[in-house]
């Protein structure tokens, strides 16, 4: 019985040195797993739509029409690849608290960008009150020749950062990247659907002066703007650091203005730099 009161005592005695003895390992285990906390997506898909902008009071006319782009399609090189995204939520110390999410695009990454047309609208606006059908008769440009064929732009691996709420980064879509092989669109065209003609191109940006392995490098950040009156609002991309130090070279392979029946050649715009921003809202 002695025995049996004094192995009690031992253990009573030794519970709290094994629970402080255990208290370190558990915090290393809690940092190791709080280093891989957040939500990791992995998109390996393909996509395809089709773009309609219905403007209700037209050119000031109140008939209303629609920007109709069909075709558009984002495909990947191989199944294989995917769109990786990574979420994380962050206090933000004193500054406030933000959602960030990371995004990396896979390399040759094709984005169809569609044909754009004319059509008519069946929305309609009175006031503030829209209603009607979300048809679209009688479009203008869906023959062979659209209006425009904005083409097919090929990427390189891109990466790209999102903040929402608190900004830390500066932005709310933050690029900074180099995009291997630059920009490519094939078989951008303007076509005049009154006369025949069109200027057919297809497209190169690259930094300026890039030869045998050619980037674009791009430094750069989208925000949704409300400054009160204060200046131009709406989606705000800058325009300043897409480029290299000394700007960007636009290549034209192929430069055609009678719709391809000839070509001037290949043309290039060398040490294109730009400055401010440009701005897309609605009128």
């Amino acid at each position: 019985m002695k025995f049996k009161k004094l192995a009690l005592a031992a253990a009573v005695a030794a519970a709290p040195m094994s629970v402080m003895a255990l208290e370190p390992m558990q915090d290393e285990a809690l940092s190791g797993v709080t280093g891989q906390d957040g939500i990791s997506l992995s998109l390996a898909t393909d996509v395809s739509a089709n773009l309609r902008i219905h403007d209700l009071d037209g050119n000031g006319t109140g008939n209303s029409g629609a920007i109709v782009i069909d075709g558009f399609s984002i495909t990947r090189n191989a199944g294989t690849d995917a769109i990786g995204i990574t979420i994380d939520a962050d206090d933000g110390g004193t500054s406030g608290a933000f959602l960030n999410i990371g995004v990396s695009l896979p390399s040759d990454l094709t984005i169809n960008m569609g044909a754009l047309n004319v059509a008519d609208s069946g929305r309609s606006i009175s006031g503030t009150t829209r209603t009607g059908s979300w048809d679209v008769t009688n479009t203008v440009g869906t023959t062979a020749t659209p209006l425009i064929n904005l083409g097919s732009m090929t990427l390189g691996a891109t990466t790209l950062n999102i903040q929402l709420g608190n900004e830390p980064q500066g932005s709310m879509i933050a690029l900074n990247t180099s995009i291997s092989n630059g920009i490519n669109i094939s078989g951008f065209a303007v076509n005049d659907a009154d006369s025949g003609g069109g200027i057919l191109a297809d497209l190169q940006i690259v930094d300026n002066g890039s030869t045998a392995t050619p980037t674009l490098t791009v430094n750069t950040g989208i925000d949704l703007v409300n400054d009160g009156g204060t200046g131009p609002d709406g989606l705000r991309i800058g325009l300043a650091g897409i480029g290299g130090a000394s700007g960007m070279d636009v290549r034209m392979t192929g430069l055609s203005l009678d719709g391809g029946a000839t070509t001037m050649g290949d043309v290039e715009l060398v040490g294109l730099q730009l400055s401010g921003n440009l701005y897309v809202n609605g009128k």
